[in-house]
């Protein structure tokens, strides 16, 4: 594979050198700048073998490196080995961001750097541009010469999301009326977060894994709403709830024509600019404006009766995690041999029973001991540690339901505490009930109309510090009703943007998940799924929805308080 790795990086350098160029880069990303992706989009995947789901990849003459977050050193090191690529360690102090590199080692002038534009969001794009004098757009039909057998981009069926207490029409005349009271009455409004749009037609589908979307881009003006998606997907239900709801339904492949025919037309584009990729933004930046539309709030925003419909999903659920660890710790005690994947294939089964169970709402983490130091370790097939006991194990997992989403993280201890060793398991008792009490910090917390996840993720975060320990990922994030179980807004962490700057409103829902991570020996995340509710006196607070309960065997009864 090694080979294969290098060779690949060589012919790359041969094409970007044909192009004129003097460096490659690209990142994990699609047209609608989305988190899970198609495989046909993993070209950063193909090019070095690392199979994390957060990467950039710079190659350059001589040299290729790789950057990825805290949550994937450890793996990419593994996977990269041999490969002759550097791991750049993001967020580590002393290493620079891509951008900075560039500006720390260009000595061209000027300097030429490829891309696929397609995947790059502005804010990328305008990064990189501070150190390239020029951009070129490294597009699919060089990326097809490179990777002979890409696979094809996958459009499959889409069906009705019934559990949204609005219709697709309200949905849409409410945004419509939005538009004309913003005094943007004449604009036609462009949508291309998959999720948004999903959201907005009460449609979904499964062209990405584990989001329940479909490829699509929206444009909506007070004349028409233009729906383009790839219409073998669609049966005649399907346009008959589309047409009788106001929309005009086009071939995936036709907007760039609309748009040209609008800009034409001297209409303006309207936006949000983060929203956008940067060739989409090259086509349409003559008559563009920076519109921060509402369709991402209102999504995030549930009703209460969708919110009814989710608790019945959270409780069966829940039932499934319990029989899960259940029929784990009765198979271990009948001395039968038990790995991560078979974890993962045991949870499978309990959830698949359930009544409305669509699919897994990500890849599920089953990670034993130090496994569970790497925050988002996923076994892969066949290659799964044992679990043996005594030991941590850490199931980090969630599954679309007809009726929403959920995303839970337990941690149990397996076999006998007295068989682990005496000093490992005052320190593991530590970490667990710090954790725990970080959980707890935010789950009953109250606060003031207009806090913002930037603003709360100090109270989890707190128990944590008390013992000299911090976590590199954030301590929360909005999940999407029968949608991506990553949703902004709402969410929790000490980073500034859009995200934790967004006020919590009532029927927001959030995951709460601080963890403390020891590499070599063990990792601690504790999640139970948020939604923010109505206080006395005018104030906010959460309630708890995830219904699964939490092992106290390593609760440290003195240090709970």
């Amino acid at each position: 594979m090694t080979t294969d790795i290098k060779n690949r990086i060589q012919d790359l350098r041969q094409a970007i050198l044909r192009l004129g160029a003097n460096a490659f880069y690209c990142t994990l990303s699609d047209a609608h700048l989305s988190e899970y992706i198609q495989e046909a989009d993993q070209f950063l995947t193909y090019l070095t073998g690392f199979t994390g789901s957060n990467a950039q990849v710079l190659i350059t003459e001589h040299e290729a490196y790789l950057w990825t977050d805290s949550r994937y050193w450890e793996q990419a090191s593994k996977e990269l080995e041999g490969s002759d690529i550097v791991l750049m360690r993001q967020g580590e102090e002393g290493v620079p961001e891509v951008y900075q590199w560039l500006a720390e080692h260009n000595v061209t002038t000027p300097f030429i750097l490829a891309a696929p534009l397609e995947t790059l969001s502005l804010v990328t794009f305008n990064s990189l541009a501070q150190s390239a004098s020029r951009i070129m757009d490294f597009d699919d039909a060089l990326i097809n010469q490179l990777w002979p057998l890409r696979p094809s981009r996958a459009v499959r069926p889409l069906y009705v999301h019934k559990a949204s207490s609005e219709s697709a029409k309200d949905k849409l005349l409410r945004l419509k009326a939005y538009l004309s009271t913003k005094g943007e009455g004449q604009g036609s409004l462009l949508l291309t977060r998959l999720d948004d749009i999903a959201w907005l037609t009460n449609l979904r589908g499964s062209d990405i894994a584990f989001n329940p979307v479909f490829l699509s881009w929206a444009l909506i003006s007070q004349e028409k709403a233009h729906l383009f998606v790839h219409q073998k997907v669609l049966n005649s239900d399907i346009v008959s709830e589309l047409t009788s709801s106001g929309w005009t339904i086009c071939d995936y492949s036709e907007l760039h024509e609309k748009l040209k025919e609008l800009i034409s037309q001297n209409t303006s584009i309207l936006a949000r600019e983060t929203d956008l990729n940067a060739k989409l933004f090259t086509e349409i930046k003559d008559t563009f404006k920076d519109f921060k539309h509402p369709v991402a709030l209102w999504k995030s925003i549930k009703t209460k009766e969708e919110i009814e419909g989710l608790k019945e999903v959270m409780k069966a659920d829940g039932q499934a995690l319990q029989d899960f660890i259940d029929e784990v710790k009765v198979r271990l005690a009948r001395g039968e041999k038990l790995t991560e994947n078979d974890a993962v294939d045991i949870l499978h089964q309990k959830r698949s029973a359930i009544e409305g169970f669509i699919g897994e709402s990500f890849g599920t983490i089953a990670a034993v001991n130090a496994n569970a130091a790497l925050p988002h370790y996923e076994p892969k097939e066949g290659e799964g540690a044992i679990i043996q006991t005594p030991c941590v194990l850490l199931v980090d997992s969630g599954a679309h339901y007809d009726k929403g989403t959920t995303d839970t993280t337990r941690v149990w201890f397996l076999g006998n505490p007295e068989d682990f060793p005496k000093e490992d398991l005052k320190a593991l008792r530590r970490d667990y009930t710090a954790v725990f009490k970080a959980m707890k910090a935010l789950s009953e917390a109250t606060f003031a109309v207009g806090t913002t996840g930037f603003d709360l993720d100090k109270i989890a975060r707190a128990p944590i510090h008390a013992i000299g320990a911090d976590f590199g990922h954030g301590t929360g994030h909005g999940i999407g009703l029968t949608l991506n179980v990553h949703e902004t807004p709402p969410s929790i962490s000490p980073r500034k943007r859009e995200g934790t700057l967004t006020a919590f409103e009532p029927g927001m829902i959030v995951s709460n998940e601080p963890g403390i991570y020891r590499p070599g020996k063990w990792g601690i995340r504790i999640e139970n799924m948020l939604v923010c509710v109505e206080k006395p006196n005018g104030l906010l607070g959460f309630e708890t929805l995830t219904q699964c309960d939490i092992d106290q065997t390593l609760l440290e009864d003195s240090l709970v308080g």
